[in-house]
């Protein structure tokens, strides 16, 4: 009798770490951005854009868009709004999700990635000199897109 109590005791310690194993891991890698979130933020509105006129508006498609940070909404809406005050007629003159005027219509794929930061930066699939910096950021236990094109990107880390 002893001797299952002990095997059944031994069983549970193995079984508590093991799980407690498990439980670490999970949560390092929650630390660490994900490109994806990124790729499939970047490439779904390039898709918009290749719509053409039945595009829905950059504020409106990134309000909808639940991979970016409330803060980037926030940001692009008010860069839009005062480009617009400052010029009605044109606006910025380009759109500031790419910081260009032309885009790759084929899409774009990972370049690179610093996951101490945050920071990543995509590439054209064809247009390979097509260059974007995207950052991520962890909001409400996600990782969202924070910053992409010029909206809450530094000059230094623009491509």
């Amino acid at each position: 009798m002893t001797q299952s109590i002990s095997l059944m005791k031994n069983l549970i310690s193995i079984l508590l770490v093991g799980i407690l194993l498990i439980s670490c891991t999970t949560n390092k890698e929650s630390e660490i951005p994900n490109s994806t979130v990124a790729l499939d933020f970047i490439n779904s509105y390039i898709n918009n854009c290749n719509k053409m006129n039945k595009a829905i508006s950059p504020i409106e498609w990134v309000k909808e868009n639940l991979n970016a940070t409330s803060n980037f909404k926030k940001q692009l809406e008010k860069l839009i709004t005062e480009g617009y005050k400052n010029n009605p007629e044109l606006g910025l003159g380009f759109d500031p999700i790419f910081n260009a005027q032309d885009y790759p219509e084929e899409g774009v794929e990972l370049e690179s990635l610093d996951t101490q930061t945050g920071y990543l930066i995509v590439r054209g699939k064809k247009w390979t000199d097509f260059k974007l910096t995207m950052k991520l950021k962890k909001e409400n236990g996600a990782w969202l897109v924070d910053g992409c094109g010029i909206i809450n990107i530094p000059k230094d880390k623009m491509k």
